[in-house]
């Protein structure tokens, strides 16, 4: 009878080691499996001064070093890498000539699955600089223009370089909102150049546009006249609360493709 007993008793502490192990392995499985899942994102950074981070007083890299933390805080991210190839300054004809000459950069868009674009602010500034207070909406036609064929070979490029990873077009903002309110043309050139980028960027392949001119500028009447809080000491670039904006705008906006399946597994 004791020995029936014991052997009942070493089945059921068998089974219950069975089932605790059992449950660790099936936890270890199933952590594996999670992680597995997760995507880790190569960011390649392209373009000018915003980019490069031109106006961080904190010197933290601009949107791009903002944007590498915050994605790396969601679940369904793996890990976050980035390239940063934005230089002060750049139009598109620069940037366009950057991409086509520098092998290290066509090689770290060929290795990316996602890729941030911010360019055209400098066409813009180049015209104006040219005409002053005398601008005139018609004066940015012929720069909007060579912008666009020069969006379209960087595009042209990139996919060549890279069919697959998603591209994030970030748009242009009026930095002048404060001081110069009065010159409705520069606000009119700014959204005549949003809306062409915004509809060059539908004609593309898992391509998008990210508005950030909502964002940035500032159209308080009580700021008439005074810095744009968001903007750095040169009243033209952001400052790093602007940078944080510009990069929490990416952020949603990339983990949403994350989440609808348009990033690809990252190239090893």
């Amino acid at each position: 009878m004791k020995k029936k007993r014991l052997l009942v008793l070493l089945v059921a502490a068998l089974i219950l080691l069975a089932i605790i192990f059992g449950g660790l392995w099936l936890k270890d499985y199933l952590d594996q499996k999670k992680e597995e899942e997760k995507t880790p994102i190569s960011l390649v950074a392209m373009g000018d001064s915003l980019t490069e981070g031109d106006g961080d007083e904190k010197k933290a890299g601009g949107y791009v070093g903002i944007l590498d933390k915050s994605l790396a805080r969601h679940q369904e991210v793996k890990n976050v890498t980035t390239k940063n190839y934005g230089v002060s300054g750049n139009r598109s004809d620069q940037l366009l000539k950057r991409l086509k000459t520098e092998p290290e950069f066509q090689n770290a868009v060929q290795k990316a699955n996602v890729i941030t674009i911010t360019i055209g602010g400098n066409d813009v500034m180049k015209v104006l600089q040219s005409k002053l207070l005398d601008v005139k909406v018609s004066d940015f036609t012929k720069a909007q223009k060579n912008f666009q064929k020069n969006l379209t070979e960087v595009f042209t490029l990139i996919r060549e370089n890279n069919p697959n990873a998603p591209i994030f077009l970030v748009g242009i903002y009026n930095p002048y909102t404060t001081y110069f309110s009065q010159i409705k043309q520069f606000d009119e050139v700014i959204s005549n150049w949003n809306a062409s980028s915004r509809a060059f960027i539908k004609e593309q392949k898992n391509a998008y546009f990210v508005p950030i001119a909502q964002l940035i500028e500032n159209r308080d009447k009580k700021n008439h006249d005074k810095p744009n809080p968001l903007l750095s000491d040169d009243y033209f670039h952001p400052n790093h609360t602007g940078y944080e904006k510009i990069a929490h705008k990416l952020d949603e906006t990339i983990i949403k493709e994350l989440d609808a399946g348009n990033i690809p597994k990252k190239k090893e």
